[in-house]
Parts: C-alpha cells; structure tokens; sequence
C-alpha cells in the first residue's frame, strides 16, 4: 500500500492528492467477504490474498510511472528530505498518521469484533457487515471529498474527523446490541474519509515533486508503526481496565491527537 499511494502521490498534483488516496474506501468489501468465509472455515478469509496475484500481473504490464527528473547526489537528496521534513507541521501530520492508526487497527480492526463475539456473540457474517458499514461509508464519503475540499479546508475537516472519532469510539462500549454498532461503525467510516486523505494530501503539499515518494515513505513507515502499536495498546489497556476502558482510552487519544492538529497543524 505505501509504494501504491507512493506512486499516485509522485504523479498527481500535490492539490489532487487528497481526492485520490482513500486505502479504506477501495477495500470496502473485504470484511464482508472475509466475515462470509469465516462462516466455512477460520482459514478461508486467507485466501483472498491470492486475488494479489493477477493484480500483480496487471501492475507489470499497465502501470506507467513516470518517473520525476532529479539530478541531485544522495547526499543532496537526502538533506533536501530532512530540510522538509523538519518543519513543525510535517512532524503533526505524522504524529495524526501514528495516531489514526493505532485506532483503526486496535480499536476498530481488532477490538470491536472481539466485543462483538465476547458481549452478543455475534456471527462471523454479522461481525463482517458492521465492518463493511465503516468501509462502504468511507468509500461514499470519500467519493464527494473534492466537493468538501472545495468548500471547507482541509485542516477543518481535519479536526472535524478527530471530533467524529472521539464520538464513534464512546458510542461503542455503551451500544445495548449489535445492531447498534452501526452507528459508531458509519461514524467511524466517515472520519476516516476525512482524515486519511487529507493528511496525505497536506504532507504531499511539503514536499516537491522529487521528494514526494520519501514523504510517502516515511508517512508508510509511521502508519506501519500505528498498525503494529494499536493491537498491542489495546490489549495492555483491555487487560487493565476491561473493553470499556479500553474504547475510551481510544477515545481520549482521538481527542488528544484533535489537540495536535489544533496546535500542530495551521
């Protein structure tokens, strides 16, 4: 995923970026798809990672990349990075990379099915649709992004999608069924659409062409961080205050990272 938004962000306007990097909108399905096959077996969601393989063939022979002119040395180019890199809004913007994150994959990717098995043992299929109902909002919400661009800044609709998280993640661990657990899921999903592409599209911004892959790169490295650090948090927490405490936890992290967008990010 990084090389793909790495690509797309190195050959669109750094001004189109934002209307072109949505990674949730484009799975919308899977965890429909992997919820259906779980119901056969625990092993058959697996092999969806097979669909990679005429993808990969798809890429080889129709992609064009063309590749921006830089005739600076290594050196040159990696102190041309870092002079970009350090300013105090490319440090926010990564630091709501991490953040985003470590939510999505500990609260929402990971925890809100365990609490969907644990307190309504819902179904594999169930667990999946409510899921979807994030991605499939993300996906619609992201396909009007360039009408919201063009009538609110993006660092506004930034702090809005934090507000949102903050909302959905409280709404979850007091939701008296399943079915409830859309709401916080379809508020999830749009945050989503409000966040992910307009953090690419403002670092994108920072960077001239020659140096947008390495901000992606970089931005990949962080988010890949996030991932790694969200189920981990997750559980620390859940095993020290319960499921509860541990979706607001998440929560006062969503409204902690509102505050670094707010100072961080002008």
């Amino acid at each position: 995923m990084p090389s793909a938004l790495s690509a797309r962000a190195t050959t669109s306007p750094a001004s189109r970026t934002g209307e072109l990097s949505s990674p949730p909108g484009c799975i919308a399905g899977y965890p429909a798809i992997g919820g259906l096959l779980a119901t056969l077996g625990w092993y058959y969601p697996f092999a969806l990672a097979f669909i990679a393989v005429p993808i990969s063939f798809l890429v080889l022979y129709s992609l064009r990349n063309p590749e921006p002119h830089n005739d600076q040395g290594l050196k040159d180019y990696f102190g041309s990075v870092w002079s970009n890199l350090k300013s105090r809004e490319v440090f926010g913007l990564l630091g709501v990379s991490l953040c985003t994150f470590i939510i999505l994959f500990g609260p929402q990717i990971t925890y809100l099915p365990i609490l969907m098995d644990v307190r309504f043992g819902a179904p594999p299929y169930v667990i999946g649709g409510i899921l979807s109902c994030a991605s499939l909002t993300t996906a619609l919400t992201s396909s009007q992004l360039g009408r919201l661009t063009g009538r609110f800044p993006e660092r506004l609709l930034l702090k809005s999608a934090f507000v949102i998280y903050v909302v959905a993640l409280v709404l979850v661990p007091f939701a008296p069924n399943v079915w409830l657990l859309i709401l916080p899921a379809v508020l999830f999903g749009a945050a989503q659409s409000l966040n992910l592409p307009n953090v690419f599209s403002l670092l994108s911004s920072h960077a001239p062409a020659e140096n947008r892959s390495a901000f992606m790169s970089v931005n990949g490295m962080t988010l890949r961080t996030g991932q790694t650090l969200g189920p981990l948090l997750m559980a620390a927490t859940s095993g020290l205050v319960g499921l509860t405490g541990a979706f607001l936890a998440a929560a006062t992290l969503a409204a902690i990272t509102f505050l670094l967008v707010l100072f961080l990010i002008r």
